[in-house]
């Protein structure tokens, strides 16, 4: 396990979790969970759930008051594109945040915190529990800070991949 000092995680995304219990559950895989079988260690499945909901809405709303002139389908096709698994890995790892996963030690030699998906629901989960700790306000600075940035970039990546 990659055990870096979660300060160091707070400090990058600029927000200081009231209750610490939440973060290590986002940053906490299931191999992890089913590897220790102890109570305290709960999977980050349940905040990846919350996280989505959460990214769904705060995105949702950023392209509906930023761009009032864009026709819904594109709205639609463009908020796919920041949300979908490949983006959110990359906006994930602009953090630094599959250091801080805590995965079991199989997942961890097979190259587990290389996985898109296990990265991905991390970053989902990390925004779950930023709602739960500090609200949707701060989860929506999170959101708006590092995965709705570069815009232009993950729009240009989707349509390529839209033409292909």
């Amino acid at each position: 396990m990659h055990n870096k000092n979660l300060s160091e995680l707070m400090q990058t995304i600029h927000y200081e979790f009231e209750n610490i219990d939440l973060l290590k559950n986002a940053l906490t895989h299931s191999s992890y969970a089913n590897e220790k079988c102890i109570k305290k260690y709960k999977d980050n499945e349940r905040l990846e759930f919350l996280g989505d909901a959460v990214l769904e809405l705060v995105s949702s709303e950023f392209l509906f008051k930023t761009m009032p002139d864009m026709p819904e389908g594109n709205m639609t096709k463009l908020r796919a594109s920041l949300v979908c698994e490949p983006t959110l890995a990359n906006d994930a790892r602009e953090i630094g945040l599959e250091e801080f996963i805590y995965l079991g030690k199989g997942e961890e030699e097979t190259g587990g915190r290389k996985r898109n998906s296990i990265v991905s629901d991390a970053f989902e989960a990390l925004i779950g529990s930023i709602f739960l700790d500090g609200g949707i306000d701060n989860a929506r600075d999170f959101i708006i800070k590092f995965a709705l940035n570069d815009i232009e970039n993950k729009r240009l990546f989707y349509d390529s991949k839209t033409i292909l």
